[in-house]
């Protein structure tokens, strides 16, 4: 499979590269974004009590369980699960707490007419997709991945940046994986989650308006250098 840009796995807390502002030591600091900087907070989800209205409650078995959200294919439905909320521009970090508890598979969308991009958390990568057309047209490419592990039970963090044709996750400010997705659709309004089987655990979604860094194409390749170094000092042994 092509890719526009390779697969970056690195421990992000040891790279030196320009960040956001300082954040206030009064308020718990949010995960480290790369490729953009968080603008306006378009909404944040936090469960508890009932079904939250703004959610359009498509397929599956969708409970709340404390503080958070858990789902689980129905095998009526024939479908995997999905429910959705919408957003107001094309560009957005997407950041949330999840938890695989014996599903294969959990992630979200960022969709439209038609599915556009794909994060997909499995027990052992991460990964992102390029989507196209809907229902028994829907098309998959995926643009990169990396390998991670997940099946520990144990709350994890995504952030999940997308900008134009640019996408970047990254686990726990540790595990990245980053792609351009050429002829990614703009078409972008709502945003999905979903999972295959049972049980997968969502919790403090949060959705900003994303605004590029001005550093990003300095960012990009110091990356993708730190990329070459490790694939040459694996390939000799070191």
């Amino acid at each position: 499979m092509r890719r526009a840009l390779a697969v970056v796995i690195l421990c992000l807390p040891g790279v030196v590269l320009a960040q956001d502002k300082k954040p206030d030591p009064k308020k718990k600091a949010e995960p480290k974004v790369w490729m953009c900087k968080r603008g306006e907070l378009l909404w944040e989800q936090h469960f508890e009590g009932d079904f939250p209205k703004e959610w359009h409650k498509g397929k599956g078995d969708w409970q709340i369980d404390g503080d958070a959200l858990k789902g689980a294919e129905v095998a009526a439905d024939k479908h995997n699960t999905y429910m959705s909320r919408e957003i107001t521009t094309p560009n957005v970090i997407v950041q949330f707490s999840f938890k695989l508890q014996g599903c294969p598979w959990m992630g979200a969308s960022v969709d439209g007419k038609e599915h556009v991009s794909h994060l997909t958390l499995q027990p052992d990568s991460v990964r992102i997709a390029k989507v196209t057309g809907i229902g028994p047209t829907t098309k998959h490419t995926e643009v990169d991945f990396t390998k991670t592990k997940l099946n520990d039970e144990a709350w994890h963090t995504v952030v999940w940046e997308i900008y134009n044709e640019e996408m970047v996750a990254t686990i726990d400010d540790k595990d990245m994986t980053l792609a351009k997705a050429e002829g990614l659709s703009m078409d972008r309004n709502h945003l999905e989650l979903n999972n295959g089987g049972q049980w997968a655990w969502f919790k403090d979604i949060k959705v900003w308006k994303a605004e590029l860094d001005d550093h990003w194409p300095q960012k990009r390749t110091q990356l993708m250098q730190m990329l070459k170094k490790k694939d040459k000092s694996t390939a000799q042994g070191k």
